[in-house]
């Protein structure tokens, strides 16, 4: 129950994004579920312990000497698993996660069917321009705030941590940027903080915000 309650929230911040229309969401409950105990020897007989030890996280872990359990070894796989039920085309993440996408190419390719595309992002820095981005950590833009929220906080960025957010977050190209450089950074925030907010509110929300932005703090 706590699941599906959390995955409504999930919908209602996605579909901010995404054309509920053309989106499909799917538990992988649906094929997971199923798998008897017959099932997860044959799928993780696929895998090798050295594979696993692979990832650069349990790497680490191993170096500095501490434990990793045994489910932490199935997350790839049953993230694998996911791919071939879906016969995913393209599987995107972040770039930390490259190796478990890896582990879905795999996979395929041992079903007999043809490897996904993966697709990797660099990880969005958060708030504070050190830790990526994240609830748990405080220093993210949610979004469902409201676009004075989304507003001031886009405002409250490093100027460094300013360029890798117009990267990352919109649709300029690189040339673009650059260029922008050359100008005043507050001038760059202030569009940057316009551009999040217009994502999510519209371009009348995101300029009303920014009025208001600058009639309190400028």
């Amino acid at each position: 129950e706590e699941v599906l309650a959390n995955a409504e929230t999930y919908k209602t911040q996605v579909f901010k994004v995404l054309d509920p229309e053309r989106t499909r969401i799917r538990f992988n409950s649906e094929w997971l579920g199923d798998l008897k105990g017959e099932d997860w020897v044959r799928l993780t007989a696929r895998f090798t312990l050295a594979q696993m030890l692979e990832r650069n996280d349990f790497q680490k872990r191993m170096g500095a000497n501490e434990p990793i359990a045994v489910h932490e070894l199935l997350y790839p796989i049953t993230q694998a698993y996911d791919s071939v039920a879906l016969e995913a085309d393209v599987e995107l993440g972040g770039n930390d996660q490259l190796f478990n996408l890896m582990q879905g190419r795999i996979l395929q390719e041992a079903s007999g069917q043809r490897p996904q595309v993966v697709l990797t992002v660099p990880l969005l820095l958060g708030l504070d321009g050190v830790e990526k981005m994240s609830k748990s950590l405080g220093n993210y833009i949610g979004f469902t705030e409201d676009a004075d929220t989304q507003f001031g906080k886009a405002m409250s960025v490093s100027d460094a941590t300013m360029w890798d957010w117009w990267l990352l977050l919109t649709d300029r190209l690189p040339a673009e940027i650059e260029a922008m450089k050359g100008g005043h950074p507050m001038d760059a925030k202030k569009g940057l903080a316009l551009e999040i907010v217009a994502q999510f509110h519209g371009p009348a929300a995101a300029a009303e915000a920014a009025e208001r932005w600058v009639r309190r703090f400028s």
